[in-house]
């Protein structure tokens, strides 16, 4: 079930500015980054590719696939030698697992249904096989039991383990933005148009940014310019949110800046791919890269769990929030929270194309 609201502007799709601290950016400044391609993949099948022949074979005989970093391509999980074998006329790498996407799905649907545990995160593990279960120091003992009897009658599906430090969102921003009320302070994730109008111009960010900036609806970038107004979102459940440009004076490129004085042009967008090397962009911690570790995660930062999570290596800091995250010029998603260990992080991420539509837009 979605959470979502509006102010000031109806739900509509629309489109976005792209600012830094109060720069006009040019297109004219983005550069192709390395490997800007969907998915990295030396030969075999592409990303699309396999999506459709899992898509084809169905969820009950394939577990979703990955990429595999010595080689740079694609592995298709499969239950069955059949399937491995249409997987390798295809011209695919065929993995034989034991757990097919329908049971790691139906383990993520239990816990969905029955676990609101602020500090908890679950999600698939597609290279492991498994969908792993994870609770912060603050989860208590009682709760901790909880998830572990959540978890016994699916065996070997899942595994349940406690992490060292804290869940928790990154509320405070690659590009400055403010509410007007300074109470809040994020990143700006991508800048999108409107597909029905192209002129029409807004950007993305995390949902928990505008649910946490207590009814404010106007935003503003670090020099104090005025960037618009709030759109709607959703937040908890999702963490997305939209907000109209409604400056003339402020350039609005579809491009992303790496905080090294260079700018990574987006021309489009997919999901991420399982064990896919990412960066992401914020105000706070800059131009960071790492691998996803797990998909379809959710998380509960202590508002409620947010579904449809992403969660990969590296450790975004709080105000990187809503920034963007991308692999070349392909959107993968927006910042929404870290859980922190004795050694370091990892960061969760919202799935942009969920956001875009839900919105109606697109990157451009």
């Amino acid at each position: 079930m979605r959470s979502s609201w509006s102010r000031r502007a109806a739900l509509s799709p629309l489109a976005a500015a792209l600012l830094f601290a109060g720069t006009l950016l040019s297109p004219s400044d983005a550069f192709a980054a390395p490997d800007p391609h969907d998915i990295p993949v030396a030969g075999g099948i592409s990303g699309r590719s396999a999506t459709a022949l899992s898509d084809e074979l169905g969820a009950s005989r394939t577990g979703g696939f990955y990429v595999d970093r010595e080689t740079d391509r694609l592995v298709v999980n499969v239950t069955d030698e059949a399937a491995a074998g249409e997987v390798r006329e295809a011209g695919g790498i065929a993995r034989r697992v034991t757990h097919s996407m329908a049971e790691l799905d139906a383990v993520t649907d239990a816990f969905n249904k029955s676990i609101s545990i602020p500090g908890t995160t679950w999600g698939t593990d597609v290279k492991a096989n498994r969908v792993d279960v994870q609770a912060d120091a603050t989860v208590s003992a009682a709760d901790y039991a909880r998830l572990l009897r959540t978890a016994e009658p699916f065996g070997s599906t899942v595994r349940v383990t406690r992490a060292d430090g804290r869940l928790e969102k990154t509320i405070s921003g690659g590009n400055f933005i403010e509410s007007s009320n300074g109470l809040v302070d994020c990143s700006l994730g991508f800048n999108v148009r409107k597909k029905s109008d192209p002129n029409s111009l807004w950007f993305l960010t995390a949902g928990h940014c505008l649910y946490k900036a207590a009814g404010v609806a106007d935003w503003r970038n670090g020099a104090g310019v005025y960037l618009g107004y709030e759109a709607g979102g959703s937040y908890p459940a999702n963490d997305y949110g939209l907000i109209r440009h409604y400056n003339a004076d402020i350039g609005k490129p579809g491009n992303v800046y790496l905080h090294n004085g260079s700018y990574q042009d987006i021309t489009h967008s997919r999901d991420p791919g399982a064990d896919e090397y990412l960066c992401s962009s914020g105000w706070k911690t800059g131009y960071i890269c790492g691998y996803v570790l797990q998909k379809n995660v959710t998380a509960n930062y202590g508002d409620g769990n947010v579904g449809g999570l992403f969660r990969w290596t590296n450790c975004i800091e709080g105000g990187d929030s809503g920034g963007p995250v991308f692999h070349g010029d392909a959107a993968l998603g927006l910042n929404s929270g870290k859980i922190t260990w004795n050694d370091g992080c990892d960061s969760l991420g919202q799935q942009v194309n969920e956001a875009l539509a839900w919105s109606g837009t697109e990157v451009y």
